[in-house]
């Protein structure tokens, strides 16, 4: 339930109700005081069916996303992007439609659709959303932009919205993705300690899920290609090839393993 709407329903049938219970109490002639007990009772019963239909609505929304987050951990992402544009169809709130773009487009990033990806969260509103969801966009776009090899545009990206993302990195929930993201941006600016630092963490986290190893690890691989560091790279892209259920990560193992058999 998204509570600041929830509110301006609840303020907004208020002022309505004010206005009718007036019209009413001009047409039948009543008393102040019977005016003002029905405008609260109604008002109180308005509130009371509101807040629980809220509440079961936004459970309802959470549960069938609960069920797409599944699909995708199994690697079913193509449903898990027809449902997202099913849920988006089905919502008229300009948050929640924000927020299931946002998990829309991970799909697209996961099959290594980064321009697509980004051509649904360069849509967004940003004023629709608050800071943290903010911090999540800019990042979520800045590494589709990298992926993409748009690193350019990446690195604008980062240094404009370098403090709200840092925040990011302190975040137990985030600190791995931005972490990823963080590393690409210091191999772009030449700081490859600093990258692989970055990348190093993530892999030896425990609490990392498999995707985010993954992902620093086909791109410690490649930057390891890059300083000539060959045969265990290649090892890890083979491990990677055959065992990862994320299809740009797969693409981008083939796509290094066929540039070193040339």
């Amino acid at each position: 339930m998204n509570l600041k709407n929830t509110i301006v329903r609840v303020l907004f049938f208020g002022i309505l109700l004010g206005i009718l219970m007036m019209i009413v109490g001009k047409v039948f002639h009543l008393s102040k005081g019977a005016l003002f007990m029905a405008l609260i009772i109604s008002y109180i019963v308005f509130v009371i069916i509101l807040i629980p239909y809220q509440m079961r609505k936004g459970k309802l929304l959470t549960h069938k996303i609960d069920i797409l987050l599944r699909q995708l951990n199994k690697g079913d992402i193509e449903n898990y992007i027809i449902g997202m544009k099913k849920l988006l169809n089905e919502t008229e709130n300009d948050y929640l439609k924000s927020m299931l773009t946002m998990n829309m487009a991970i799909g697209y990033t996961l099959k290594g659709e980064f321009e697509q990806a980004n051509a649904h969260l360069e849509c967004i509103d940003t004023n629709s959303v608050d800071k943290r969801t903010q911090m999540v966009l800019y990042h979520n776009i800045a590494l589709n932009a990298f992926w993409a090899g748009e690193t350019k545009k990446a690195c604008i990206i980062m240094e404009s919205h370098e403090d709200i993302l840092k925040t990011g990195l302190e975040s137990s929930y985030f600190k791995n993705s931005f972490g990823e993201t963080f590393a690409l941006w210091s191999f772009a600016m030449g700081k490859r300690e600093q990258g692989f630092t970055y990348l190093e963490n993530i892999i030896k986290d425990e609490t990392a899920k498999s995707l985010e190893k993954q992902s620093a690890q086909v791109l410690w691989a490649k930057e390891k290609i890059a300083d000539n560091e060959i045969a265990e790279s290649e090892e890890l892209l083979k491990y990677l090839f055959d065992n990862t259920k994320i299809p740009y990560i797969k693409k981008e193992a083939e796509n290094i393993l066929q540039k070193l058999n040339k």
